[in-house]
């Protein structure tokens, strides 16, 4: 008889670490698909905020946004996180235009989030 439990419980062991292993990695992988959607984000706020000031030519501006708005619309198929996922449905939601403090109001609260989510 105390052969099985301690077989059992090595059994329970290896499912509960199993289980531990498969959260970490899903925890991971939202973590990289919010940094994914706020470093997009950053860049096209960025270059808002220059094409606002006439510092670049208009087919960089375009390539640059069509770029970051396809990288978000990407990473946010990939996130688990709800309020992540909102930002991401909100950025989706601009026009390609918006001005460059409407995004960073998004960046801002998806680092915040991005934050929370990293190991301590």
């Amino acid at each position: 008889m105390k052969e099985t439990v301690s077989l059992d419980m090595k059994i329970a062991a290896v499912i509960s670490l199993a289980l531990l292993a498969a959260c970490s990695s899903a925890q991971q992988s939202n973590l990289t698909a919010v940094k994914g959607v706020r470093s997009a984000a950053a860049e096209w706020a960025l270059v808002n905020r220059e094409s606002a000031r006439g510092r670049l030519i208009s087919s960089y501006v375009a390539g640059m946004r069509k770029a970051s708005r396809e990288k978000i619309a990407k990473q946010a198929s990939e996130l688990t996180d709800h309020s992540a996922a909102l930002h991401a449905a909100a950025l989706q939601a601009l026009p390609a235009d918006a001005p460059a403090d409407l995004i960073a109001v998004h960046v801002h609260a998806l680092k915040q989030i991005e934050t929370a989510l990293e190991p301590a």
